[in-house]
């Protein structure tokens, strides 16, 4: 089964929660064969949520099951709020991702030089020790984009397991899932978050997956889901991990 949990309705800003706009990324997903979207725009947006226009629009495609989520930017020492925004709507998922090192945005191009600061291997070390803990705060329903900070293929030197085994282990305690998200076939490191030998090790410790494309247009929704269903056929996996009211359920892949 095909499931895409990683949507943003409202992209960076591009778009918004109406009827029209939300019926255009369920109309793709409509046509690709995606049994579930899971709508989870970034958290600075919450304040833009739409519930009711998301819920309208699902009843025009009653074979596209609809699922409510946000993904939160972890911040380090900001428990209270990070609490405060995992109980705004009434999700069924939260994502928890890490797309900032303290002040630095390390996603975002225009911050690439910042790169040059660090040796590979601290800064590979630094961003999985806060994956680590999102997985231990209790507040998230999967970990986003498990090596995001690969993006710009700037690569570890030592290796990419044994630099993100604390961070595993962390996720596997706290029975976490891990997505399979496609977007990074888009980026420059040309690759799935995560590269297949970390997938692997999710694997091997029992971390189940959940399929997204990161989308953030109508027509990205479900984009190279195939190819993620396909890699984690080819580790192992033969589920998937969905939700409904906070509650984590597997389906057949």
């Amino acid at each position: 089964m095909l499931v895409d949990y990683h949507v943003h309705a409202m992209g960076h800003g591009t778009s918004r929660h109406t009827v029209e706009e939300i019926s255009a990324y369920l109309e793709t997903a409509r046509m690709r064969g995606i049994a579930q979207v899971g709508f989870a725009d970034h958290d600075r947006y919450l304040d833009e949520y739409d519930v009711d226009a998301i819920c309208e629009a699902a009843l025009r495609y009653p074979d596209v099951q609809v699922r409510l989520g946000v993904e939160i930017d972890y911040i380090r020492n900001a428990d209270v709020e990070l609490r405060a925004m995992t109980s705004r709507y009434p999700f069924d998922y939260v994502i928890g991702s890490v797309h900032k090192i303290e002040d630095w945005d390390f996603d975002c191009v225009e911050f690439i030089d910042r790169y040059d600061r660090w040796e590979m291997d601290d800064l590979y070390r630094t961003y999985f020790d806060h994956v680590r803990e999102v997985a231990e705060k209790g507040l998230f329903s999967f970990i986003g984009h498990l090596d995001l900070i690969k993006i710009f293929n700037f690569r570890s030197k030592g290796s990419i397991v044994e630099l993100a085994a604390e961070a595993i282990q962390a996720i596997r305690k706290a029975g976490l899932p891990c997505e399979i998200n496609t977007n990074g076939l888009n980026k420059p490191v040309a690759e799935m978050y995560p590269q297949r030998v970390l997938l692997e090790r999710c694997f091997e410790v029992g971390i189940p997956i959940i399929l997204s494309s990161d989308a953030h247009f109508a027509h990205e929704v479900g984009r190279d889901l195939d190819k993620a269903r396909d890699l984690a056929w080819s580790v192992g996996y033969r589920q998937v991990a969905t939700f409904h009211r906070r509650k984590c359920i597997m389906e057949n892949l």
